[in-house]
């Protein structure tokens, strides 16, 4: 005698029904949502009401839902996780891909921007009122920390002030910060942006 690990009825009314799966957005912005929704017909295309469905993400209930009378069930995900994501539902699955960047750190000075899709990291600086003499360094801030796994491979700099040599510095142990190595500057509204590969 054949046993089953999944009732017999299951599995006939699994081949009886027909599942159309789509994602709104195929490939998102990480930490937006996207709704997916899954429309259930039988084998002569009618809708089928009422039918609870359960949605997986990489193997990981979404919880269910219960299709209306037009056989359409919807989720609401929000898409945290980089890379490829499998959604399935039933016998159909879809994949979807998240990338873009995210706000991993901020302070008053810094924002710490990463797109773990490409490896690239961004540091966004906004300051203002900002006064800095010749050979003056401002080193890192402890409310704002360049997690391990985003140091640079190698230490980086970036020129941020035009007719000068304004220094932005970062090492590759996560140390970071500004020196002026020209003349003093008073009264700076400081802005820039500089961005590496881990």
């Amino acid at each position: 005698m054949v046993k089953f690990k999944v009732p017999l009825k299951d599995i006939l009314q699994n081949a009886y029904y027909q599942y159309e799966l789509t994602s709104s957005n195929y490939n998102p912005t990480i930490d937006t949502t996207i709704t997916i929704t899954c429309t259930c017909r039988n084998v002569r295309g009618n809708p089928i009401a009422n039918k609870e469905l359960e949605l997986f993400q990489n193997g990981l209930s979404q919880g269910t839902q219960t299709t209306n009378a037009n056989g359409i069930a919807t989720w609401t995900l929000t898409m945290s996780n980089w890379g490829t994501q499998e959604l399935k539902v039933e016998n159909q699955t879809i994949e979807v891909y998240v990338s873009g960047f995210k706000k991993i750190a901020e302070n008053t000075t810094y924002t710490l921007m990463v797109d773990e899709t490409t490896r690239c990291c961004r540091i966004e600086a906004h300051r203002t009122g900002v006064t800095i003499t010749n050979g003056q360094s401002f080193s890192g801030y402890s409310d704002f920390v360049i997690p391990s796994k985003y140091y640079p491979k190698s230490n980086c700099y970036s020129l941020i002030m035009r007719n000068t040599t304004f220094l932005f510095w970062l090492w590759n142990n996560g140390s970071y910060g500004i020196t002026n190595l020209g003349n003093t500057v008073t009264d700076y509204n400081l802005a820039f942006t500089h961005e590496w590969h881990y």
